[in-house]
């Protein structure tokens, strides 16, 4: 049970400015962002806004842009860092990384991008058919770190989880902040969805094609983040995860 309980900072050591205030607030907030999918999904239908005529609306300016930029990372950043104070050590959690854990690290991150090493094929085809084809690479490789690794474990892991690690117990603040993770990722899905996330319209599909499997990798990040307060690890890892869907959709490769 050590190997699944030990953690490289205990949850009981953590400090927090006022630890109410803040936990209801990043819940309050979870609440709001996932509200927050519903009406940018709607949104989307009207008036989509595809980047560079992105296949899949994650790409789309109003999710890419408002969505997450703005309401995912700027907003919970000006609220951490300018209004609560916090610094950047308040979220590494003095991390001194060895040998050990850049190895494991390292093969953490190649794992995520070898999740979808299927689209790499058709990326490679496409790559010579469409316009501005350095710019789709440039965009649809760094576009996933700053819509989705670093908001994403920003927020969910390094703010909301710590938090609630604290003021219930690890087990359960890993459950909720996953819940309200994936709960966000399916509004947006049911409204705009075709493929392996899911059909549009198809509660069913939807909670199959994203739901558990984003529930599966919330609950695993929750658990690393949890045992080794490694945030850059998990930024890494979700954005290596993301790279390639992310350059297919930028190649018009449905997926």
């Amino acid at each position: 049970m050590n190997w699944i309980t030990w953690q490289r900072v205990p949850a009981n050591h953590l400090s927090f400015k006022d630890l109410n205030q803040e936990c209801n607030a990043l819940l309050g907030y979870s609440v709001f962002y996932i509200l927050l999918a519903v009406g940018i999904g709607k949104l989307i239908q009207v008036v989509p806004l595809p980047i560079l005529g992105a296949a899949d609306f994650i790409q789309d300016l109003w999710y890419a842009l408002v969505f997450k930029l703005i309401f995912l990372q700027l907003i919970p950043c000006i609220l951490f860092f300018k209004i609560w104070n916090y610094s950047s050590k308040d979220l590494l959690l003095d991390l001194r990384p060895n040998l050990f854990s850049w190895i494991k690290g390292i093969l953490l991150i190649l794992a995520g991008f070898g999740l979808n090493v299927r689209h790499i094929p058709a990326i490679m085809e496409q790559a010579t058919l469409v316009d501005y084809p350095t710019l789709r690479w440039l965009i649809g490789i760094l576009l996933p770190l700053l819509i989705a690794g670093l908001p994403e474990e920003l927020f969910f892991r390094g703010m909301l989880q710590t938090r609630l690690e604290k003021r219930w117990n690890t087990p359960l603040a890993i459950l909720v902040s996953g819940l309200l993770f994936t709960a966000w990722h399916l509004p947006s899905r049911f409204f705009l969805a075709s493929g392996v996330e899911g059909q549009a319209g198809d509660w069913s599909s939807i909670l199959l094609g994203t739901g558990i499997p984003v529930l599966l990798v919330s609950l695993f990040f929750g658990w690393h983040w949890a045992r080794y307060r490694n945030l850059p690890l998990l930024i890494c890892t979700h954005w290596a995860i993301d790279i390639l869907p992310s350059l297919s959709s930028f190649f018009g490769i449905k997926v």
